[in-house]
């Protein structure tokens, strides 16, 4: 029996369908990103997990019981919201404390949990700073301790990092994955940040058109995309259309490629995903090795990224592919003729 399930959940709002049978489970102590673009479905799905929305069809069960009846405060859930909502005229301490005192709690175990949760989060130093004079990520971690402190069986975030800058999101990514592990809290993430759902999350529900085309382990879902729409929201743009010829090659207007073709059959239409990690620069007159493809363009645009050289090569044709060459290759420049190996463990087939 899973920890939470959600079973055939529809909705809709003014006739228009919001969400379409939407199935997932959910085991304790995990970390489930919801993943997909404005208006996928994914903050109303999260609402009435929470019990702020009632679906048309469908049921939320929490260890098997039926939570349809259940209003949102027994539900024991903690949610954070994007706005984080604190309360301007309460300091630190007194907005983690805010809900505690609400639930009816003692005041020596309020001053307990709310020192826990402070230390927690980090912001021991800040219990009597009011909020309003906090940074955006000061007052992110606030807002978590706030949402940890009555101890909520199930924890709902709605892109909790959405309204800060992209460097003190990327810090506080990784602060917000050792927090959650640390305690064991179950969680679901609402984002559509590939970034954030690939750094913090256990498994991650693609949504799309009130859907889930996707549910799958960060891994999984980078390597092997169900389908060609969920490689480009992904922001995997290296799609290429070919036909089955053999059990290990593909044709495409790029030329043979070699790759197995597992579950397609022989002239079968199919799509190739060419990840940007597949290539590497031939060098000079290299023999291309047994079951690796290489194909040969132009490089019309090369940005320096650190570690890795992100190259848009044009192939002829309309094609344009683009990879993350290694800062080991040789460095690329605007206007080269170049050719590149292919890796077949880098190369996924799917329906055409």
């Amino acid at each position: 029996m899973a920890f939470l399930q959600v079973s055939c959940i529809s909705k809709a709002f003014g006739g228009v369908p919001v969400l379409r049978g939407v199935s997932l489970a959910l085991e304790e102590a995990r970390i489930l990103c919801i993943l997909g673009p404005s208006g996928s479905g994914k903050t109303t799905l999260l609402r009435i997990i929470a019990g702020l929305e009632r679906p048309d069809q469908g049921a939320v069960l929490f260890k098997g019981r039926d939570l349809r009846n259940t209003r949102p405060h027994l539900r024991r859930f903690g949610m954070m919201f994007q706005e984080y909502a604190l309360f301007p005229h309460l300091d630190v301490s007194g907005n983690i404390a805010f809900g505690l005192h609400m639930l009816g709690i003692s005041r020596s175990e309020v001053v307990r949990r709310t020192g826990e949760m402070l230390s927690l989060v980090g912001l021991e130093d800040l219990s009597r700073r009011n909020v309003s004079e906090l940074s955006g990520g000061e007052r992110q971690r606030v807002a978590l301790a706030r949402s940890l402190a009555p101890y909520p069986r199930l924890l709902l975030l709605d892109e909790p990092l959405g309204s800060l800058d992209r460097g003190l999101r990327e810090k506080l990514l990784l602060d917000l994955r050792e927090i959650l592990r640390r305690i064991g809290m179950t969680t679901i993430v609402v984002t559509h940040d590939q970034t954030e759902a690939f750094a913090i999350a256990d498994t991650i529900a693609v949504m799309d058109r009130g859907e889930i085309a996707q549910m799958d382990t960060p891994e999984n879902l980078y390597r092997h995309p169900a389908d060609p729409d969920v490689a480009r929201f992904l922001g995997l743009a290296n799609l290429v259309q070919g036909r089955v010829e053999t059990g290990s090659s593909i044709a495409t207007p790029l030329g043979l490629l070699h790759v197995p073709a597992h579950g397609h059959e022989r002239g079968e239409a199919v799509t190739v995903l060419i990840r940007p990690d597949a290539a590497v620069i031939c060098r000079g007159d290299e023999q291309v090795p047994q079951g690796m493809s290489m194909v040969e363009g132009n490089v019309h645009d090369c940005l320096f990224k650190g570690r890795s050289y992100h190259v848009e090569v044009r192939i002829p044709g309309p094609q344009a592919l683009f990879f993350d060459l290694p800062q080991n290759s040789p460095a690329p420049r605007v206007g080269d003729r170049v050719k590149l190996l292919l890796s077949p463990g880098a190369i996924t087939v799917m329906p055409g």
